[in-house]
């Protein structure tokens, strides 16, 4: 396991969002000795790395005066025990790890820690390593986030430790006593020079990371509120209810025996550089499909993996790879409706509550392509009895599309699960959620609040309760005087959903312009923001304030080409209204039709294309007052 690969050139070296293989070039890689490795905090490894007692056939060594660089498998024990002392280099990124990339981290290590036997490690990826011979003082090329982390983990778990003798094993990782008091070299980290007098007196100091920075939050750069955060978060999840002193010191345990690096060390920073940017330059990062399908496929028995992978690659066929790892949230969130959902990663929840480990083909056959396929089917319009009802019924997925992008999606798979894709209910159901997507978009509704809603609608679709009487669906009062507020705001068009507002109400009208596209599809108000240069408009309305308080309004708002737009200008109405009258959008065509523009017709317009809108969602129209 501790072997080192000396070599003055590789064969093939693939990287991929931390994970890679190198190969020599005369001589496959021994059994045990190199494979795939992810990155910390992003996936368990699938990587056949010796525990520390195994005999391992070591890689031969290539030992040529030119050799510039070596490579050796190593556990963080081994890594951290002095023989290298870290820097960064002054072309290092910020710290920039997040409280969620370090709770993926810690879920990660809980899962490995279960595994038995050989099983039981976890490869935390590779480390670049720049270093001139005779010397333990290293420039840190690549792995900075992640050893950045990592002395924040045994910080905190140092002085998390009651037993001396090992919070002083712990604080040996961190720092050398060797060396004089207020010298930097003490540190087996030396980060960059802005940040590191925080990391020194709130991470490196024995027992100061439950302490106070003593600066104001707002005065911290973003790397050092990073470090602060991150933290505080490896510390309240190892202080988290059944989190015992136990469960900590085999954590710390893990970390030093099981868990391991690949160190890959040149003799110059600028070698490392350089090998750094071709693989940045030469690779095609994973996506979140392609390290969930690593994880999950990786905790199956190995005699499930070809078969697995098999269906896992038919789902891919016909699903593009957002969707196959939102398809994995989707079915998290089908199964526990959020009572049981953490910040964790999705997959890592899968592993767990599907029992992956035991018979993970179960999980596919049963969940994972059965719900691939049917988000297919909504994909491509096919949910519904062929004919008027499935064209009306991928309308209504094609306007919920538009200003809600997941949050509806596990609602209409549960209900094909249930109730069936051709169902007699299916129109009428996906008819009332379009409606209720778009009323709260428009009536600002907190997304927490409106995920929580959607989640609720499980229950009732999973209940076998009529469309009519799921009160989820329902539009309540106050919903609809918080959205008919918002469409009458003086900022309409200024909202993120406008261009779709007006789009819909644009194929209510009469036909749809297509989306929004730059010269193209475009918003034109009628009265200009500015209207310097034209006296019609400011005999109107006063002044430019005063043109200023409905520019925005809805009724005073329409689609044009890119093209007309331009025409049109900041021209007077009567000059505006004949290019409008020969538009081919049917909004502008109708604006064309009012005599004159003034404040009172763009609130009367207003009111009517409200009433178109609540029309189509089969809501009463304004009311007197309303």
């Amino acid at each position: 396991m501790h072997g080192a690969f000396r070599y003055k050139k590789y064969n093939k070296w693939f990287g991929s969002r931390g994970r890679f293989l190198v190969q020599s070039r005369t001589e496959e890689a021994p059994k045990g000795f190199w494979a795939r490795a992810a990155l910390v905090g992003r996936s368990v490894s699938t990587a056949k790395v010796a525990a520390p007692n195994e005999t391992t056939a070591l890689p031969r060594v290539f030992s040529k005066p030119n050799d510039f660089m070596t490579a050796e498998v190593m556990p963080l024990g081994r890594l951290l025990d002095g023989r290298y002392r870290f820097r960064l280099a002054c072309l290092q990124r910020a710290y920039a790890w997040r409280p969620e990339n370090v709770s993926r981290l810690l879920s990660d290590l809980r899962w490995a820690m279960q595994r038995s036997g050989k099983k039981r490690r976890y490869a935390l990826g590779r480390l670049m390593l720049a270093q001139q011979l005779g010397s333990v003082d290293v420039e840190l090329v690549d792995g900075h986030q992640r050893l950045v982390t990592l002395t924040m983990l045994f910080a905190v778990l140092r002085d998390l430790e009651t037993n001396p003798e090992r919070a002083e094993t712990l604080h040996k990782l961190v720092l050398d006593e060797a060396w004089s008091l207020g010298d930097p070299r003490r540190y087996r980290l030396l980060i960059q020079k802005q940040p590191a007098p925080l990391f020194e007196r709130t991470v490196q100091q024995r027992g100061l990371t439950d302490s106070d920075p003593g600066v104001l939050r707002d005065e911290l750069s973003e790397a050092e509120r990073n470090i602060i955060d991150n933290r505080d978060c490896i510390r309240s999840e190892l202080l988290s209810p059944g989190t015992t002193e136990e469960f900590r010191r085999e954590l710390a345990d893990f970390l030093l025996e099981n868990c391991c690096v690949i160190a890959v060390v040149v003799d110059n920073a600028d070698d490392g550089w350089e090998i750094l940017g071709t693989e940045q330059n030469t690779r095609l990062a994973f996506s979140h499909a392609d390290e969930a399908k690593s994880i999950i496929l990786s905790a199956m028995p190995a005699d499930q993996h070809s078969p697995a992978a098999h269906l896992w690659e038919s789902c891919e066929s016909i699903l593009i790879p957002e969707d196959m790892h939102r398809l994995l949230c989707h079915i998290r969130s089908i199964s526990w409706r959020g009572r049981f959902q953490s910040s964790r990663p999705v997959e890592t929840e899968i592993v767990e509550r599907f029992g992956i480990a035991t018979d993970g083909l179960k999980f596919m056959s049963e969940h994972l392509v059965p719900f691939a396929n049917r988000l297919k089917d909504i994909r491509q319009g096919n949910v519904g009895r062929p004919g008027e009802e499935r064209q009306a019924i991928s309308q209504h997925i094609d306007y919920i599309s538009w200003v809600d992008a997941h949050d509806w999606i596990p609602a209409i798979l549960l209900w094909m699960k249930i109730r069936g894709s051709e169902g007699p209910e299916t129109q009428s159901f996906i008819r009332h959620l379009d409606r209720l997507v778009w009323m709260t978009r428009i009536a600002g509704v907190d997304p927490g609040v409106q995920e929580t809603r959607m989640l609720n609608l499980l229950d009732d679709i999973e209940a076998g309760v009529p469309v009519g009487n799921m009160s989820r669906l329902q539009i309540e009062p106050k919903l609809r005087r918080d959205a008919i507020s918002n469409l009458r705001s003086p900022n309409l068009a200024a909202k993120h959903y406008a261009g779709y507002l007006l789009r819909r109400l644009s194929i209510l009208s009469g036909a749809d312009p297509g989306p929004m596209m730059r010269d193209e599809v475009t918003v034109e108000h009628i009265l200009p923001r500015n209207p310097h240069g034209c006296r019609e408009w400011l005999a109107l309305y006063g002044s430019p304030d005063g043109c200023k308080m409905h520019h925005q309004k809805l009724g005073n708002v329409v689609l044009l080409s890119g093209r007309e737009n331009q025409l049109v200008g900041i021209k007077s109405w009567d000059d505006k209204r004949a290019i409008l009258a020969r538009s081919v959008f049917s909004l502008a065509r109708d604006a064309a039709q009012e005599k004159d523009w003034t404040a009172r017709t763009i609130a009367r317009r207003t009111d009517r294309l409200i009433d178109m809108l609540l029309k189509s969602f089969d809501i009463a129209p304004l009311g007197k007052g309303e």
